[in-house]
């Protein structure tokens, strides 16, 4: 299970960095990455169970976008 939830990561980041993957694809991944990472969130942090799911929730949702997407090369 963890071996397919890594390969998928490191998938994501091959989708982002291929140099055929669309501009507005690389952006919302960036934006994606940068909302799970940033301080601010649409429900707090401090809220139980709720405050992490929204970005664990996100980061799936983006994994799984992301690899729907070839990579080149």
């Amino acid at each position: 299970m963890f071996a397919r939830l890594w390969r998928m990561i490191m998938h994501t980041r091959d989708v982002f960095l291929s140099p055929v993957t669309p501009l507005p694809v690389k952006i919302g991944l960036a934006l994606g990455l940068l909302y799970i990472l940033s301080p601010y969130d649409l429900i707090p942090e401090w809220v139980p169970v709720f405050g992490v799911m929204d970005d664990l929730a996100l980061a799936a949702l983006l994994i799984a976008w992301a690899n729907r997407f070839k990579c080149g090369g």
